[in-house]
């Protein structure tokens, strides 16, 4: 008989508590401080985190966060067989940031005890929870491993996460953005430079703008065309410790979208590290509970 479980780690922006409520396997992406590793939602707050980051600042100390190790996941694992699990979904961040996807499939190919089904979210934080979240909601109903994989495929094909940051050092010492490379490659400007994931999961810069509140209106602008659509949309605020101006941001967003409820997330620290201290961003999707048979909500 197939069980199958579901893992993820903590860049799907999901704490340990709402993890155990969906059972789903959560673990804590690793954060590196110098030599110190921390883990994070484990023993590294977002608050803590981005009080550290501007404190290594003044020591030139760079933040990293390197992907799951496959011993992490070999013991993730271990633990599901003894459970009687059969088949486990685990899904990760973008492989157009992170290469951990890649990694677990070519570590799946080795484990004979449990059947890993890796599944790369194309996205970062609330795009990719909510696949998370689909897949346990699903798995929990008796959906079968394809059945799984056709909703995950419609729901990815609808993600869209953009940011504005203050800087774009991190993802240029990163490698993770690089706007001078490729054909076609739009050159840096002056200002706080918008970032934007494209279909494929790869995150590109897009531009610029000198106020948030030009790049907060552009963002809001390609929302309301998909709200425009039939589906219903899920719109998440995204913030690096920006209370403030998550405020404004979701005044303005309210103000000209009466009718849609937006939630506010935290950046925590393992997407923190490439977009520093200073990031604002705006997530949407089509409503994962609308993928699920006979969900009321």
């Amino acid at each position: 008989m197939t069980k199958i479980a579901v893992i993820t780690d903590t860049s799907a922006g999901i704490d340990f508590t709402e993890a155990a409520e969906r059972q789903i396997t959560l673990l804590p992406a690793p954060i590196m401080f110098g030599n110190r590793q921390y883990h994070e939602y484990q023993d590294l707050s977002t608050a803590d985190y981005y009080r550290l980051m501007r404190l290594a600042k003044t020591k030139k100390v760079v933040p990293t966060a390197p992907q799951l190790s496959m011993k992490t996941i070999q013991a993730a694992c271990d633990d599901l067989v003894r459970q009687g699990y059969t088949d486990v979904i685990i899904i990760g961040p973008s492989l157009g940031i992170s290469g951990f996807v890649n990694a677990l499939a070519a570590f799946a190919e080795s484990i004979d005890a449990i059947h890993i089904w890796p599944w790369d979210s194309r996205g970062i934080l609330t795009v990719m929870g909510d696949q998370v979240r689909l897949a346990a909601e699903l798995v929990n109903r008796g959906a079968t491993i394809q059945e799984v994989f056709d909703q995950l495929t419609q729901l990815r094909q609808t993600i869209h996460s953009v940011f504005v940051v203050d800087s774009i050092k991190p993802l240029l010492r990163t490698g993770e953005v690089n706007p001078r490379r490729g054909p076609g490659s739009t050159p840096l400007h002056a200002g706080k430079p918008i970032l934007s994931f494209e279909a494929s999961g790869k995150m590109r810069y897009a531009g610029s703008t000198l106020r948030w509140k030009g790049a907060r209106g552009d963002f809001l602008d390609d929302l309301a065309v998909d709200l425009a659509a039939t589906v219903p949309v899920k719109a998440t605020i995204l913030n690096a410790d920006q209370p403030e101006a998550t405020q404004h941001w979701l005044a303005a967003a309210q103000e000209r979208f009466p009718t849609v409820k937006f939630d506010v997330a935290l950046i925590g620290p393992s997407f923190g590290v490439h977009v520093g201290d200073g990031a604002m961003g705006l997530a949407w999707s089509q409503d994962f509970h609308s993928l699920v048979p006979n969900d009321e909500k």
